[in-house]
C-alpha cells in the first residue's frame, strides 16, 4: 500500500511539475508551436552542430574550468562560459523573491535561468549546456554525427547521464547477462561476460526516447522549450522545492517533450578531486593529455552498473 501510495504522490508531482513548466495548452504537435528542427546537421563545427555551447563553472573549480578550455582546443570548440551563481547570491535571491527551494538547488536553477535568459535575448533556437566537470570521447565530433544524424525534431537531448535509462538500448540483454555471469570462474561464462561487455562498449553510438534520465549534466535545449522555461522558471520557483534535475527528468517522463538521451554517453563527469561518478569512456580527451591519472575506458558505462562490471 504504502509503495502504491508512493508512486502516486510521484506521478502527481510530475505531472504537475510539467504541466506548470509546459502549459496545458502548448501540446509536443500543437500546429502553432511545432518543435523546430534547431541541429544544422555539421556536427565538425566548433558548436558540434547547435547553434551554441554554454559551459557552467564554478569560480572556486577553475582547474576544471581549465580542463574544459584544453578540450575545446583539442577538439576545436567553440563556448561561452557561464558562472554559477554563488550560495550566498541564491540566499539573497531566497530572500528577496521568496524561493522555497534550498540555496544550493537555487544557485543551480538560477544559473540555468540565467542561460535560458540569453538564449531569449540573443535568439539562440539550440544550444548545447555542459558542466565544466567533464571529460568527453576523443571522437566527441563522429560520436554526435552517428547519434543524431536522423534526428530532425527534439526539446532535450541528454548527451551525458550517468545512470543508466530505462529505455536504454541493449540495456536489459547485457544486463541479464552480467548477472547470470558474475563471480563465474567457468571459462565459457567469462569469455561470454568479457564479449558482453565489450559489445556493450564498442556499440555505436545511438538516440533513444528517454522514459527517465538521471545524472544529467550534459544536455542539449531547442529555443521552444528554452522559452517555456524562461517565462515559467521565476513563479515556479517560489512554489516547489525541487532541484533542476528533477524539473528535466519530469518533462521528459510524462511526455510533455520530445526527449532523447545518447547511448553510451560520450561525455561524462570527472573532478580533479576525484569527487564524481567514475563512467566509462572507449577513448578519453583528459587522458589522452594526461590531464587524469585514471583510464576511464575499464570503467562501467553507468554509476548504478558498478556493482555488475568488475
Amino acid at each position: 500500500m504504502k509503495l502504491a501510495q508512493l508512486k502516486y504522490s510521484f506521478l502527481t508531482i510530475a505531472c504537475f511539475t510539467a504541466l506548470y513548466l509546459f502549459g496545458t495548452s502548448l501540446e509536443v504537435n500543437d500546429p502553432k508551436n511545432p518543435p523546430v528542427s534547431t541541429i544544422n546537421g555539421d556536427f565538425t563545427n566548433k558548436t558540434l552542430g547547435f547553434q551554441r555551447i554554454y559551459v557552467i563553472y564554478q569560480q572556486d573549480e577553475l582547474s576544471s574550468k581549465s580542463n574544459f578550455e584544453a578540450i575545446a582546443a583539442l577538439l576545436d570548440i567553440s563556448a561561452t562560459f557561464i558562472k554559477q551563481t554563488t550560495v550566498p547570491q541564491a540566499t539573497v535571491l531566497k530572500q528577496i523573491k521568496r524561493y522555497v527551494a534550498s540555496t544550493p538547488q537555487i544557485a543551480e536553477l538560477d544559473t540555468h535561468a540565467r542561460i535560458y535568459a540569453q538564449m531569449v535575448r540573443d535568439n539562440i533556437e539550440s544550444a548545447l549546456i555542459l558542466d565544466s566537470n567533464i571529460d568527453v570521447e576523443l571522437d566527441l565530433k563522429e560520436r554526435l554525427a552517428s547519434a543524431l544524424s536522423d534526428v530532425d525534431l527534439y526539446d532535450i537531448i541528454f548527451v551525458g547521464h550517468s545512470y543508466a535509462d530505462p529505455a536504454e538500448p541493449q540495456a536489459k540483454d547485457t544486463l541479464t547477462i552480467l548477472a547470470q555471469t558474475n563471480q563465474t570462474t567457468d571459462p565459457s561464462q567469462l569469455m561470454q561476460r568479457m564479449w558482453t561487455k565489450r559489445k556493450f562498449s564498442s556499440q555505436q553510438p545511438r538516440v533513444f526516447r528517454t522514459t527517465f534520465p538521471k545524472g544529467i549534466f550534459a544536455y542539449a535545449i531547442n529555443g521552444r522549450t528554452a522559452r517555456r522555461l524562461h517565462r515559467r522558471f521565476p513563479l515556479w520557483l517560489t512554489r516547489v522545492n525541487e532541484d533542476f534535475e528533477f524539473i528535466l527528468a519530469d518533462v521528459a517522463m510524462v511526455g510533455m517533450s520530445i526527449a532523447y538521451s545518447i547511448s553510451p554517453p560520450p561525455i561524462v563527469t570527472y573532478r580533479p578531486d576525484g569527487l564524481y561518478e567514475k563512467q566509462l569512456l572507449a577513448g578519453s580527451a583528459l587522458y589522452a593529455m594526461s590531464l587524469r591519472q585514471d583510464d576511464p575506458s575499464n570503467y562501467s558505462p553507468f554509476g548504478d552498473w558498478k556493482h555488475m562490471w568488475q
